[in-house]
Order: C-alpha cells, then structure tokens, then sequence
C-alpha cells in the first residue's frame, strides 16, 4: 500500500495552510457575528426590566436588583419651595421625591409630608380611577428608569377583596408610554418609558411565590408547593387572607378586612384627642406609634401602655376574623406576612400553633412579584 509522506514536501505544507487561514478567517467571522448578536440581546434585554411594585396603604415597596426600598404611600401637591435652608441637608433621594406628571407637580412620600399644604394617604379601591395610584407607581417606575424609552414588565398586587372586580381595569389602566420629571442630583430628570405588560395578583400571594420561587423564577420549594397554606397579610388599612391549596387560589376561602394597622392609628389618635387635645393624621402617627411617645410643647410623653393596648384589641379582633373563616386545623401552615404582620406577630401567633411569621415580612410581597415578574416574562 501506498503511503503518503509529507514530511519535507512544498506542496502538501501549501495545501494544508491554506484551509488553516480560511478556516481561521471564517472562526474570527463567526465570532464577531455572535459578539455582535450577544450585544444586540444583551441591549434589548437591559431596556426590557421585570420589576414588582407593592403599592400598600402605608408604604410603597420596590426593588432594584435585590435591594429593597420603600416610602410613604403619601401624595402631596408640589407647590414651589421658596427657600432651601443651606444648613438643611438630606441628600436621601427617597426622602425628597419630587414628580412632574403632565402639567402636574407631586411631592411624594416623606417630601409630601413635610411641604405640601395638601397631602393624602388614600388609595381607592378602584386604582384605574385613583390619582395617587398612578402617581406613586410612576414615580418608582421614574425611579427606575436607567435609559432613554426604558420598558417594564410589571408584576402588583390588589387587597384579596378588590382583585376580582379591578383586576383588569388597573392592568389596562397601567399600560402605556408614559413621560415624567423627577428631581434628581439638584434638578428635574426627563424620563420616558413604557410599561409593555402588566399582570395583577391578589396581594398575599406575593409571599407565596417569594417562598416558592428563587430569583430566577425557578421553584425551589417543592414541599410548600403541594401543601394547603393560608396566608395572612396585615397591612395599613386591609388584612388580607388568602388561600393556597397546591399553590391554586381558593377563592371561597380568600377574604379582606378592615381592621388592620390603621385600625391602630385611629385608637392611639382618639387617645390624643381626649388626653392631650390634640389632633394629628395618620401620616403624623407614624413615628409616635414606633417610638411610642408623643412630643407636646417640647416635652416628650410615654404613650406605650396606649399603643401596646391598641395592638392586643387589633390582634385579637383579627384572630377572631380568622377563626370566623377558616379552621386552621385544616392548613399545613399559615403564613404571617407584611409590616402589620411583623408588628403584630408578639400578639397574634399564639392564637394559632401552625402560624409562622415569615422573613422579611415587610417586603415579602414585593420581593415575590419580582421573582414572579422574571418567572412570567422570562424570554
């Protein structure tokens, strides 16, 4: 048999480098081509954000990446400030939000308390129709909004008792382009971006999907998705419970209520009134609940045995709801959740042995509607 030798032999080395440069060329070519397409998609893919936002009664709660932030859910008019004290200094973003909607100027959140003449908590049961609504939302949008026509895929929730009737007119409501101008760095901030899709949620599942979910949108808890949950949700002004039974919503089972945070704000206020004569919002109650004292012509007043009275009565009449509606023998486990939830769990989980507070309560939703958000819209 005939063997080719091609040690030493012009022709053959010719031959093979050849096909070794062509090959080498069309490598380089190939790989331009997917750094470029890879550039392309990591484009679209930035200007495209998941995001959830948690629009409560008392706070509103958002993420950027996994860091959590949250305001006041309080909505003021923005009249000019005449002067800026020099020896006033807050560069805290969150506390001096300033928004222009259209020919609308907002102070919001803690802004909104300190300046405006007008300032309000409420939150309409018919979000599609509420002006504060749209405005917290599309302040954290602004907020978030890194670059020029920025779009979102948005996850929210609605107390359990809402969710049915408005769900679709709030998602309709929000989708859209939308223009605005945030104070930032000293100076207003033109923004524009579109909110693509939308998906609303009753409010407590937000909990549910932060448990089941990982950041991906993967479900990393098998065990809690083939359970029955209850899931009870006290926020400002409704505890919202609802009802899991191998993560399907039990509707029947699913109900608000009234009696929630604000239920002791308007105990402490009445106190207030009687004792001290005075008269003070919701908004203006914040901090003398958590530092439980109340300063009166300089002087500071304990009014813990008021505040601490006020969260038994609440906790007990919430506990009594749950016993109304559901036989807690019958879940695997109930889940606490929310800034009412964490502040009310000293006086309200020993009522019911297979309640847990969850981590992070305050923030439990929000934190779930991402996670949702990058489950859904996951491309």
């Amino acid at each position: 048999m005939e063997q080719w030798d091609l040690r030493g032999t012009e022709g053959p080395d010719d031959i093979s480098e050849a096909p070794a440069q062509e090959n080498s060329e069309q490598a380089e070519e190939q790989v331009e081509k997917q750094v470029e397409k890879l550039g392309k998609e990591e484009e679209q893919q930035s200007s495209v954000r998941n995001v959830g936002v948690d629009l409560g009664y008392g706070y509103v709660k958002f993420l950027d990446g996994e860091k959590e932030y949250m305001f006041p859910s309080i909505v003021g008019s923005g009249d000019d400030i005449q002067y800026r004290s020099e020896m006033f200094l807050e560069p805290d973003l969150l506390k001096n939000l300033h928004i222009e909607i259209g020919k609308e100027t907002f102070f919001v959140g803690d802004l909104a308390i300190r300046q405006s003449e007008i300032a309000s908590r409420s939150l309409d049961q018919d979000r599609s129709k509420d002006k504060n609504s749209k405005v917290l939302m599309l302040t954290v949008l602004s907020l978030l909004t890194s670059k020029e026509d920025q779009q979102f895929n948005l996850v929210t929730g609605l107390p359990t008792n809402y969710y049915g009737a408005y769900k679709d007119d709030w998602r309709n409501s929000l989708l859209g382009s939308y223009k605005t101008n945030i104070w930032k760095d000293g100076k207003l901030k033109e923004c524009s971006f579109q909110i693509k899709n939308a998906r609303i949620v009753p409010q407590p599942f937000g909990t549910l999907f932060n448990l089941l979910l990982n950041h991906e949108g993967e479900v990393v808890d098998q065990e809690l998705s083939k359970e029955m949950v209850g899931i009870v949700d006290i926020g400002f002004k409704t505890t919202d419970m609802a009802v899991a039974n191998h993560t399907e919503f039990i509707d029947r089972l699913s109900f608000s209520t009234v009696t929630a945070l604000s239920t002791i704000y308007r105990l402490v206020g009445e106190r207030l009134r009687r004792e001290y004569k005075i008269d003070k919002e919701d908004h203006h109650l914040d901090d003398c609940i958590s530092s439980r004292t109340i300063k009166i012509a300089g002087e500071e007043h304990d009014i813990s045995s008021w505040v601490d009275s006020a969260f038994r009565m609440v906790a007990g009449k919430i506990a009594t709801e749950i016993e109304s509606r559901w036989d807690f023998k019958q879940f695997d486990r109930i889940l606490l959740t929310g800034g009412g939830g964490e502040a009310l769990s000293p006086y309200i989980k020993n009522s019911f042995p297979n309640m847990v507070l969850v981590e992070d309560a305050q923030v439990a939703n929000v934190k779930g509607y991402q996670k949702l958000a990058c489950k859904i819209f996951a491309e």
